[in-house]
């Protein structure tokens, strides 16, 4: 009982033909098929095979197969006529007898039984010859989603062929027949590569021949190595960037293929990048058969001056995934796109000296990337606190957080923040707590460490392009020890561009270094400096040179 469920399962698996509602009804007639006569004739040491057709079907275990009375080996219904009974509901048989003579065979249906004389004999007519080819071959890989065919060449020189069966050598199960007529024929039978569990598993694939008198050959081929399909989909990249930034893209490596036999696949993945495609990354990655992985594959940009779009394409051995990216050239980074700031949120109120932060939503409403610095801005003296780089493509759209350490103000402050870009600003009041009257423990007011500021030198001017240095003193005139940021901070639109944070005991005092590279201006610039502390500033004028 468990052979003929396992025969079940395989015979299903391949597509084979449908069973014939065998084993309920009692057998009404049997019909010789192979032998068509009652007598026939072969060669000692030739196979030979026997059918009839049962309406209705049967199953194997009902049927008797005897020689001359007895259950000889000679005749067995073994693989593949076990499975063709099955399958179809027609007894099956096959043999060989090796000396001379005559022999009955005759196989029993509920009670019914058809017999046979087989005359063994030198005599009789040659068996049929059969020769079996697969495309692709053997020599070949192909992957579970490919297709394969199978090609039988038949030939009888008495022109007696009958039947053609196609028995799988991976269990030695039935898979399909064909019915034949006169002296040659050519039979192909297709199967796509998921379906060829026996090529998978390295068996071969088997073509019986059986002609009107019963005589029989059979003939096999192997065919390809069938492998998991390594499929790949582009989910993501982070385009566009700005030229000499690396590019990233993110793909899916899904295994299309049986883990009974593939299991772990290992794939290569391939990132190829241009017009002119050339070769920049890979990873290997192994994915159990019938799931998928994500892998992220990169490139450093080539700093381009004009902005390009070009393709980009993952690759495996079997599949490729393609998408365009955009990157910014450096002479074009302001000129594409427009930002809009379109939404903005904070974590206000928090007390003097906490994390002010502040979210913005920018959308690019024109038709190109739009490559910008983005800028958050304090105060009714406005002063840049913090600044992002963003690139947003076309219709996109992006958040960014922005934030600085408020002033440890005494009393309460409230003022305005801005988000800027070179096309849009918007503005939000803010509420920050005054620290005057925190609790010490002992009822009273906390006295506060106040830090003093007073620049001591600078080394402009300078030439654009060259380090613009400044030197300041801050000192500690509080009664407490503190610790905060002291900024330099330059320009009519002023801009953060050193920061130190300095902790300090009540009367100490430190000397500072604070100083950036100026920008490379071709004409002479002059502009205010400020050193600053949360609670005092200093201020100088200095002039750089233009390069003109």
């Amino acid at each position: 009982m468990r052979r003929r469920e396992y025969v079940t399962a395989v015979g299903s698996s391949v597509g084979a033909i449908a069973t014939t509602g065998v084993g309920g009804a009692q057998t009404g007639t049997l019909e010789r098929v192979v032998p068509a006569e009652r007598t026939t004739a072969v060669r000692p040491g030739d196979g030979i095979g026997f059918e009839i057709a049962a309406t209705p079907g049967v199953e194997p275990r009902a049927t008797d197969w005897q020689v001359d009375g007895s259950n000889e080996p000679d005749v067995t219904p073994a693989d593949p006529f076990y499975s063709y009974t099955y399958v179809t509901g027609n007894p099956a048989a096959s043999g060989q007898f090796d000396e001379s003579g005559t022999y009955e065979v005759g196989v029993t249906v509920d009670g019914t039984t058809i017999t046979w004389l087989v005359e063994v004999t030198e005599s009789a007519p040659a068996p049929p010859s059969v020769d079996v080819t697969c495309d692709p071959g053997p020599d070949a890989t192909i992957t579970v989603r490919d297709d394969i065919e199978v090609t039988a060449s038949l030939a009888d020189e008495s022109g007696a062929l009958r039947r053609l069966f196609w028995q799988e050598g991976r269990n030695a199960t039935y898979v399909d027949s064909t019915s034949l007529s006169g002296a040659t024929a050519t039979v192909t039978y297709a199967i796509s590569g998921r379906d060829a569990i026996w090529f998978i598993g390295g068996y071969p694939m088997m073509a019986w021949v059986a002609c009107r008198d019963g005589r029989l050959s059979v003939a096999r081929t192997k065919g390809p190595s069938i492998a998991a399909f390594r499929d790949v989909t582009i989910t993501g990249t982070n385009a566009p960037v700005r030229a000499g930034d690396d590019l990233t893209v993110d793909a899916e490596i899904a295994i299309d293929g049986d883990s009974t036999y593939h299991a772990f696949v290992e794939a290569v993945p391939e990132l190829i990048v241009g017009h002119d495609p050339t070769h920049v990354d890979s990873e290997t990655v192994e994915v159990f058969a019938g799931n998928s992985e994500t892998v992220q594959l990169a490139f450093t940009t080539a700093t381009v001056r004009n902005t390009q779009t070009f393709p980009v394409r993952v690759e495996t051995r079997h599949a490729a995934s393609e998408t365009d990216v955009t990157v910014i050239g450096t002479d074009d980074a302001e000129s594409h796109g427009h930002l809009e700031v379109t939404g903005l949120e904070t974590n206000a109120p928090v007390t003097g000296g906490e994390w002010l932060e502040v979210t913005a939503t920018l959308e690019n409403t024109a038709d190109g990337p739009a490559s910008r610095d983005v800028k958050l801005v304090v105060g009714d003296d406005p002063t840049t606190v913090d600044t992002q780089g963003v690139i947003v493509g076309a219709g996109e759209t992006t958040t960014v957080t922005l934030g600085y350490e408020t002033y440890p103000v005494e009393n309460d402050d409230e003022f305005p923040v801005y988000v800027e870009t070179s096309d849009d600003t918007a503005t939000q009041p803010v509420l920050v707590y005054g620290r005057n009257g925190d609790d010490t423990g002992d009822g009273g007011e906390r006295d506060e460490a106040t830090f003093a500021v007073s620049i001591t030198g600078t080394n402009a001017p300078v030439t654009g392009g060259e380090w613009l240095s400044v030197t300041a003193v801050v000192e500690n005139v509080g009664s407490e020890p503190g610790r905060h940021d002291v900024q330099l901070v330059v320009g009519h639109s002023p801009e953060v561009v050193d920061t130190l944070r300095v902790s300090l005991n009540p009367g100490q005092s430190q000397r500072l270094s604070l100083g950036y590279e100026t920008y490379p201006v071709a004409n002479d610039d002059t502009f205010p400096i400020v050193v600053r502390s949360p609670h005092a500033s200093d201020e100088r004028i200095v002039t750089v040179h233009g390069t003109g």
